[in-house]
């Protein structure tokens, strides 16, 4: 890779090192200060669906390396996102194609160059970028994540050919790979297989694989099980997207509506969400049942660009497009 293509992707580092030089180094802590509030900007900006706003924030703080090690290639990880969200895949892969010069092991890295390869249509490339993220993955959980990848895209059978190539592994000691197993079999349908599997992980430790054990109950109509999954791990992450949502769904079911909200939020602001489209769902349940029909119908149209999929969601949507309508006429 040429030096100018590697300073377009790093957005300056060459650059900030050349005016360091000219002008004095500031400190530090000053750089890094200056750094982790540029890295802010553009996380909000990028909150905020401002994805030109955001790249140009990434770039900022990249010029304030002098070299690039952990917090840049963080940063890196981000102005990829921004590229991915702008529609400016090409960027992205090379922005990727730089943290692979710098780490050429990293599985995250082939794994998400695949996926923006699967954007633009060269399942070639993306299907290369996935066989070397599997070559590199600490666990199976890869197979998974590349199944979805593929399956949204278009490619089902495809996919379905990773999943089987983790059926056939050997099961490691690892209590998560007898949960990938077992959402595995989930997928697939199979659910006596998927229960067994997610039950031994259980017993191992992994306490997240109550989380697919409830999906398993709810397939099988066995309702008072699935919510005794949910409970426990609940009971291991009183904080988590999970259990918030649990609280979520008690107010609710309480009438009391506002509080609802208020959790349902809290949830989705967490920096990890495991129940995204869950939340999302009762969040506008909440507040239509709240009588805020702009705030549910804002909402809807959030979650129907991200959620297409879910028809009843789009029905809904027109209900509450009328029922906005009416609460605007009334003020």
């Amino acid at each position: 890779m040429n030096k100018a293509k590697k300073y377009l992707l790093t957005g300056g580092i060459l650059l900030g090192m050349v005016m360091c030089t000219l002008t004095g180094c500031t400190s530090k802590e000053e750089r890094l200060e200056k750094q982790e509030a540029y890295r802010k900007i553009g996380i909000n900006a990028m909150e905020s669906g401002d994805y030109i706003a955001a790249q140009e924030a990434f770039n900022n703080a990249l010029r304030e390396a002098k070299s690039i090690g952990v917090n840049e290639m963080d940063i890196c990880y981000y102005k990829a996102a921004a590229q991915f969200a702008a529609g400016s895949l090409s960027d992205a892969i090379e922005t990727y194609d730089i943290l692979l010069e710098y780490d050429d092991e990293n599985a995250d890295v082939y794994f998400l160059r695949g996926c923006v390869y699967l954007k633009k249509n060269e399942s070639a490339k993306a299907l290369e970028d996935f066989s070397h993220a599997i070559e590199y993955a600490e666990d199976d959980g890869i197979y998974v994540e590349i199944y979805n990848s593929l399956a949204g895209s278009g490619y089902e059978a495809e996919g379905l050919e990773y999943l089987n190539q983790a059926l056939e592994k050997k099961t490691r000691k690892k209590a998560q790979n007898y949960t990938v197993k077992g959402r595995i079999y989930l997928i697939k349908k199979q659910y006596d297989k998927a229960r067994e599997q997610l039950q031994t992980a259980i017993e191992k430790g992994d306490v997240e694989a109550n989380l697919y054990l409830a999906k398993v109950y709810e397939a099988l109509g066995e309702t008072a099980k699935a919510d005794a999954c949910i409970l426990a791990y609940v009971k291991e992450y009183p904080e988590s997207s999970v259990a918030y949502n649990q609280q979520g769904c008690q107010a609710m079911e309480a009438g009391n509506y506002q509080d609802a909200v208020t959790y349902f939020n809290q949830g989705l602001a967490l920096e990890e969400v495991t129940n995204e489209q869950e939340l999302r769902s009762n969040l506008v349940a909440a507040y239509e049942f709240s009588g805020d029909f702009t705030s549910a119908k804002a909402a809807m149209e959030a979650y129907i660009a991200d959620y297409p999929e879910d028809a009843m969601a789009a029905r809904e949507y027109l209900f509450l497009n009328r029922n906005s309508q009416k609460e605007t006429e009334t003020e």
